[in-house]
């Protein structure tokens, strides 16, 4: 999210905690999981249409390959090249079809579980959590680094060194 120009910097900041509410948080709880929910249905009908299609296919090919009733079975089935390039055409359709059904039924079920309408709440929400800052404790940091240390005296390992570029810069005295 880029900053207005006519602002600076510490207003611009302030800006982005108070984003306005979109129309889709607007909505009534209600509202908003028929919304949902309307994706997530509609992928489980794509989803049992596609299984239908599929298995439809499967059973068409399988009756298609039952040798007729007053046949030789001595004589071997010949399969064309071309035969063969075309079932391969249609089971990658079939399996495009079942993926992309799946992946809607999928999408409507996440947005259901994570409260979500839009793709702009996504945004939202991802650039919410990926601008907070996290909050790491020295004295825990230390421990795990002693733990490690005795961990690794244990097997009979040689610590590694730390270079400069990974050394923390310390601060210098005030005076």
């Amino acid at each position: 999210m880029s900053q207005p120009k006519h602002l600076p910097a510490s207003q611009a900041g302030s800006q982005q905690d108070t984003l306005p509410p979109t129309s889709t948080q607007m909505m009534s709880p209600w509202g908003r999981q028929m919304r949902q929910l309307g994706l997530f249905f509609a992928g489980a009908g794509f989803l049992a249409a596609s299984v239908a299609v599929s298995r439809r296919s499967v059973m068409r090919k399988q009756l298609a390959s039952l040798p007729k009733f007053y046949s030789s079975n001595r004589n071997p089935v010949k399969v064309d090249s071309s035969e063969r390039s075309l079932l391969a055409v249609e089971a990658l359709g079939l399996a495009t079809l079942n993926v992309m059904s799946f992946a809607i039924f999928l999408t409507g079920g996440l947005s259901w579980a994570f409260d979500l309408c839009s793709v702009k709440e996504l945004q939202q929400r991802t650039h919410a959590a990926v601008s907070r800052t996290g909050t790491v404790n020295p004295e825990d940091e230390k421990e795990l680094e002693e733990m490690m240390d005795s961990l690794l005296a244990k097997l009979g390992m040689e610590k590694p060194q730390a270079s400069d570029s990974e050394l923390p810069q310390q601060e210098a005295p005030k005076q």
